[in-house]
């Protein structure tokens, strides 16, 4: 898991042949304006979903990671707590589906949380579980972008 703002986006850009494009989005696009929904970015290998929501407790939300996508969550508005564990670490609780690229696990004893502002993002990695949207003391409403970047 990374944690950063887009001021440092130059330190990531070699981890991925296809990080430069998917920053260059959440740089160059007005985020704040762009509805709920899917934009492709280059077809199916780097898109965004743009989502709101209200946070919630984290006892209300599940573990779970990706294979075939690297996920770099940014938020545009509002605060959350995105929380962290390596998936070697954790027991399967619904086995990985290829279609939807998402695997669910089950919660485990300890884990590493990270607190989100505007204009923070996390990149998180197939060995990466997370568990997003976790509100800090109280909810907060949430405007994110979570680019899908293939690996």
């Amino acid at each position: 898991m990374i944690l950063d703002t887009l001021d440092n986006i130059s330190l990531y850009t070699a981890l991925n042949s296809r990080f430069e494009k998917a920053f260059r989005f959440l740089k160059d696009t007005a985020l704040e304006s762009l509805n709920v929904g899917k934009y492709q970015i280059d077809g199916e290998d780097i898109f965004a979903l743009v989502q709101s929501y209200t946070t919630s407790a984290s006892e209300e939300k599940r573990w779970e990671a990706h294979k075939k996508y690297i996920d770099i969550q940014y938020v545009v508005t509002g605060n959350e707590i995105n929380e962290w564990i390596p998936t070697d670490m954790l027991k399967v609780l619904e086995e990985y589906s290829d279609e939807k690229d998402i695997a669910f696990f089950k919660e485990p004893d300890q884990w590493t949380s990270a607190k989100l502002k505007d204009g923070y993002f996390t990149i998180f990695f197939p060995e990466d579980a997370h568990k997003p949207g976790c509100l800090i003391e109280t909810p907060s409403q949430v405007k994110k972008v979570v680019v899908k970047v293939k690996i």
